[in-house]
């Protein structure tokens, strides 16, 4: 089984920490390397790159790390790669107001 970390109970995403092929079973563990859940992969994810932990829609927000880093440009399932063809990054945008 290949594995993935999620460093908050906020996060909706979790980073591969090997390279994960489509159909391998991932298991999620925290900060103490507790196992939290074990998902399918819909998607090959290289080393380092982030795996939805659920279903999330269009617009939505990706969180990693407790803090929103993006929002979805389109609808991912749970067990898909998250990377630059489906988030839309927040960061260094100066059209857009924090709240």
């Amino acid at each position: 089984m290949k594995k993935a970390i999620m460093l908050s109970v906020k996060d909706n995403v979790a980073t591969a920490l090997e390279d994960i092929l489509n159909g391998d079973e991932v298991i999620i563990i925290d900060n103490d390397k507790n196992s939290i859940e074990s998902i399918l992969s819909l998607s090959n994810i290289k080393r380092g790159h982030k795996i939805s932990l659920k279903n999330i829609e269009k617009d939505d927000c990706i969180v990693k790390y407790g803090f929103i880093i993006g929002k979805a440009s389109k609808n991912i399932k749970k067990g898909q790669l998250i990377h630059v063809h489906n988030i839309e990054s927040r960061r260094g945008r100066g059209d857009l107001v924090e709240n």
